[in-house]
């Protein structure tokens, strides 16, 4: 069972977590704070699937991609520079209560 850690006091987290269960019924949302405390204060998405995280801006590509369908397109982000993603990543993390 695939699950994904989020902020629950963001509601830009909370909507995609949302999207992703609408899409997946199989996901699990769990709250961040449920997280190790090195988990925790890296302040990231984090997905798990069979035991593996990914965080960042990978989770979200994972997450999607596991969707299935045509969802499977968003690998294609991968092409860019991961330090790219990332940065992308991180303008709308520390943005994201702003963004709600």
């Amino acid at each position: 069972m695939n699950k994904i850690y989020i902020d629950l006091n963001c509601n830009l987290c909370s909507r995609y977590g949302e999207f992703l269960k609408n899409k997946n019924s199989d996901l699990i949302l769990a709250n961040q704070l449920d997280l190790k405390k090195e988990d925790i204060t890296k302040d990231v998405l984090i997905y798990e699937r069979n035991n593996e995280k990914y965080y960042a801006n990978e989770a979200i590509v994972e997450s999607i991609y596991d969707l299935g369908s045509y969802f499977k397109v968003v690998k294609l982000l991968k092409l860019f520079p991961a330090r790219f993603s990332y940065v992308l990543y991180k303008i709308f993390s520390n943005n994201r209560y702003r963004l709600n």
